[in-house]
């Protein structure tokens, strides 16, 4: 088997890896979630992470061909250094995490796991050997300028996808920001509110321990004065926190629809600073 590939050919193959993984996780969690998911970061269907880590097991597994144990061994380590590496910057540039790890065993810090370097091993033993071969009839009947008008054509649609994309992911770190926020104030709007409950109990115990040797009337006038007062701040509270609910689902309802498919394609979405953010916009997600 040869791999004496030129540019193009790389490029061609990086491609097809894309969209083979796209096809395969998107099947995957479509499954899962009983309804058609678009996975993945890009618009298109395409997964760069497997396109680069198809390229880089079969440039592991070129030098040690015949030698299994060692490709399973070296492509195990590479695309587990690639995949944490890859999972540390995008959590730097877009603060959210698209994959999380952190409910397997033998993990570490949710973006790598046992598991999936055992299977990116399996892979990189598999790949060159059984996966791979279709690919490599594909390059060697298409011609060189086929396979450049192709790789060109591709290369602008991708190039188009990942500059939207990042876009998307940009603003979307923005809006996790902006709804927590909000979410922050409408918390402590909650919390208002169970202060004021908790002060006109104890104004109602007080007022009683003051007024036992008064007639019924006064005590009773009283316990409305108390009630009366707190009522007109538990309307006031219940007005702000009703108009910042009312702010945030316009704010939800206002998200791009990239934004949606981005948090509905992710399920397994986490954002370590924002993450109840998260969690509440995919909650109201659901409702819409």
């Amino acid at each position: 088997m040869l791999y004496d590939y030129t540019l193009p050919q790389w490029l061609l193959v990086f491609y097809i890896y894309c969209v083979l993984g796209w096809m395969f996780e998107s099947t995957v969690v479509s499954v899962q979630q009983r309804h058609p998911v678009n996975r993945g970061f890009l618009r298109g269907p395409m997964l760069p992470i497997y396109g680069f880590g198809a390229v880089m097991l079969l440039h592991v597994a070129l030098p040690l061909r015949g030698h299994p144990a060692a490709i399973f061994f070296a492509g195990m380590v590479v695309a587990t250094v690639f995949e944490y590496v890859v999972g540390v910057i995008m959590e730097a540039l877009f603060k959210v995490r698209y994959w999380d790890y952190s409910s397997h065993k033998f993990q570490f810090q949710g973006r790598i796991c046992l598991q999936s370097s055992l299977t990116w091993g399996a892979l990189a033993v598999i790949l060159p050997y059984f996966i791979h071969r279709p690919v490599e009839d594909l390059l060697e009947h298409l011609s060189p300028l086929a396979t450049v008008i192709i790789v060109c054509v591709v290369s602008v649609a991708f190039a188009a996808d990942v500059v939207g994309s990042v876009k998307t992911a940009l603003d979307f770190a923005k809006l996790l920001q902006e709804v927590d926020r909000m979410r922050a104030e409408a918390d402590e709007l909650r919390a208002q509110l169970a202060a004021q409950a908790e002060k006109t109990r104890r104004q109602l115990a007080e007022a009683a321990q003051e007024m036992r040797a008064q007639s019924a009337a006064a005590k009773e006038e009283r316990r409305q004065r108390i009630l009366a007062a707190s009522e007109e701040s538990r309307l006031q509270l219940h007005l702000a926190l009703r108009e910042a609910d009312s702010r945030l689902s316009e704010r939800v309802r206002r998200m791009r629809l990239p934004s949606k498919s981005l948090v509905r394609g992710n399920p397994s979405l986490r954002a370590a600073r924002y993450q109840a953010a998260v969690d509440e916009l995919r909650r109201r997600l659901k409702k819409s």
